[in-house]
């Protein structure tokens, strides 16, 4: 494991530590369900803006990757330094949302420096250790709760960010930049949408998650259950590849991993409107199958190997789901308040059913996506 993955999966252990223990948890108990939408709106916004700040050229954007782990830091410190509702909801969510922007812009450009021979075992080998780092996540928060120390998770997770800060970095004059400029070309195109969309799933899926959890039963218990859910998708997506052909095994890994999210999401929706709570999580538990642990790696191979070009641009599948993810904020947003307005407060079954609505439909239209890509002969 070379120092840069190593950097990520001590990263991947201190994000979960913060989601799941003091992040939006920490909003709810501020603020309740306005809390967790201040939180939506100010993380969302702020990943957003840091990526597209430090993607501007490849000394920025590598300073913004060496210093990310310091808002990790920083978040796991704010609740020992201040006990009021702005901490929870203000200040970690952009503390957060700056480190997903600054880092992500830049990790995979870093990685593909790495890479051992092709981009597919690079990828392969990426999802290997998220996989790992997710299950080591998942047991810590559940090692925490189990002895009573859930409470200390911030302050284990900022000694942890403090060790992936100072992991030796040297990308001295290397280019981190391989993406085109040019968004109008039909592989850019096709691109955006499965980039766009995927963006969009997984952002509108996991708060409809936390959503429901935090009101009905607890994020960090459904921890390890989220992993294995993963795993037994990376698990079937690893048998496709070692038994099938490159090709054949993108398209039924693709095909599999959309029709496990579509049928979680219809779960989740029937449940959501027959107010069955343990269903919708256990919906959720389907579609993370499909995406994290199959659909995932085959989105950041694909989509950057059709956006890859010479113009050397930084970040550009990251920052294209970040837009899209604000975009469809926006839209939620738009949709919400009138009802908020009409009722006086937030109604959870059609914020979530909005969001469930809108996932169903890009699911379905990532399985006409990749039939264009297999017609052009792009994958």
């Amino acid at each position: 494991m070379d120092s840069e993955q190593l950097r990520r999966v001590i990263l991947r252990v201190v994000t979960s530590l913060m989601n799941l223990i003091i992040g939006p948890s920490g909003a709810w108990y501020a603020l309740g369900m306005r809390g967790i939408f201040i939180y939506i709106f100010l993380t969302t916004f702020t990943k957003f803006i840091s990526a597209e700040i430090f993607s501007v050229n490849e000394k920025i954007s590598k300073f913004g990757y060496r210093i990310s782990p310091i808002f990790l830091l920083l978040a796991g410190f704010i609740p020992l330094l201040f006990s009021d509702w702005y901490a929870f909801v203000i200040i970690i969510p952009i503390l957060l949302g700056a480190y997903v922007g600054t880092f992500w812009t830049a990790f995979h450009g870093i990685r593909k420096l790495k890479k051992v021979t092709n981009e597919r075992k690079s990828v392969r080998a990426f999802q290997y250790y998220e996989i790992a780092s997710t299950i080591s996540a998942a047991s810590i928060v559940l090692l925490l709760k189990y002895i009573g120390f859930s409470h200390f998770a911030g302050y284990i997770g900022a000694s942890l960010a403090f060790i992936a800060l100072i992991i030796p970095m040297n990308l001295k004059g290397e280019n981190i930049g391989f993406s085109t400029n040019d968004l109008s070309s039909k592989k850019a195109i096709l691109a955006r949408l499965i980039t766009g969309s995927f963006g969009i799933i997984g952002f509108s899926l996991i708060w409809c998650m936390r959503i429901i959890a935090l009101k009905f039963a607890g994020i960090s218990g459904i921890a390890a259950m989220v992993a294995i859910s993963s795993t037994i998708g990376f698990i079937v997506s690893e048998i496709n590849e070692r038994t099938l052909k490159p090709r054949n095994a993108d398209e039924r890994n693709w095909k599999i991993g959309n029709y496990l999210q579509i049928f979680g999401i219809i779960m989740m929706m029937i449940s959501l409107f027959l107010y069955q709570e343990k269903f919708i999580l256990f919906g959720y538990l389907i579609t993370k199958a499909g995406t994290s642990g199959i659909l995932h790696p085959l989105e950041v191979r694909i989509s950057g190997e059709l956006l890859s070009g010479d113009e050397k641009s930084i970040g550009l599948r990251e920052r294209i789901k970040f837009r899209n993810q604000v975009k469809i904020l926006m839209f939620y947003m738009i949709f919400n308040l009138p009802i908020i307005y009409i009722l006086g407060e937030i109604n959870i079954q059609f914020s979530v059913g909005l969001a469930l609505i809108t996932c169903l439909s890009y699911s379905v239209l990532n399985l006409e996506t990749f039939n264009k890509l297999r017609m052009q002969q792009l994958v």
